[in-house]
């Protein structure tokens, strides 16, 4: 398993976000994680990287328990997770060659000739072509994601981590990164995990889905279990699924 959740609870106050949960993906899956907002999605990314941590229960990455890490020993474990957010996030300031090559002039230390290769690589991956000199102001919402994405894939991450990829997005276009998604996977070898809202999405192009309801996972398996799953929750997003399709 190159994540792994062991029974882990995290709380705000008295309100409990995730009620012990637990789960693992293997290397190269995509995973989708589904459930209706506040239910503890975003938390369960968050408390992947660090950014927010466990009460109690454990989080493994890549072999590492990480659960009681200082922020200091989180930053070698943040390079091999590449956060996508909902948003695209980009610095308006920057052009999209420098937005793409922020992360290798951060955190390598690389020739301006190795930069050039890796940035034009990832505007490939994401089918990006003649807006490097661009500001992300001068290019369409749905572009910027791929920016972002491109951003994200440079620093050659293990795990890549979505937030809500395509709210927002017209379906062409959430279509198009769902593709991203896959065919980054395959080609980078990467393993994903998409925290999601999107049924159709998840049946298109996950190995597996979970589905969370009030900090617990009520439901989870391959699109072809989900499809036959009785649960009311995983029936009303098939449904939502295949009214909207």
């Amino acid at each position: 398993m190159i994540v792994e959740f062991k029974n882990v609870v995290k709380s705000f106050g008295d309100r409990q976000i995730l009620k012990g949960i637990s789960f693992g993906i293997q290397e190269g899956e995509i995973v989708f994680i589904l459930g209706t907002s506040g239910t503890g999605k975003s938390v369960t990314l968050k408390t992947l990287v660090g950014l927010l941590r466990a009460d109690s229960g454990e989080v493994w990455i890549d072999g590492e328990n990480v659960t009681h890490f200082k922020e200091k020993d989180y930053l070698p474990i943040r390079k091999k997770c590449g956060m996508v957010f909902q948003h695209p996030a980009l610095f308006d300031s920057l052009s999209v060659y420098e937005n793409v090559a922020f992360g290798l002039r951060k955190h390598y230390n690389l020739s301006e000739e190795e930069i050039h290769k890796r940035v034009t690589k990832c505007l490939d991956l994401v089918n990006i072509h003649n807006v490097e000199d661009k500001l992300p102001q001068e290019i369409s919402y749905g572009m910027q994601k791929r920016v972002s994405l491109a951003r994200t894939v440079a620093v050659d991450p293990k795990i890549l981590l979505f937030d809500e990829p395509t709210t927002g997005l017209d379906p062409i276009t959430t279509n198009a990164v769902n593709q991203l998604i896959l065919n980054l996977s395959h080609t980078l070898k990467t393993t994903s995990l998409v925290v999601s809202h999107d049924m159709h999405c998840a049946l298109d192009i996950a190995d597996k889905i979970i589905v969370m309801d009030q900090g617990e996972i009520v439901a989870r398996g391959t699109p072809e279990e989900m499809k036959s799953c009785e649960h009311p929750l995983v029936k009303d997003f098939l449904k939502e699924a295949l009214d909207v399709h």
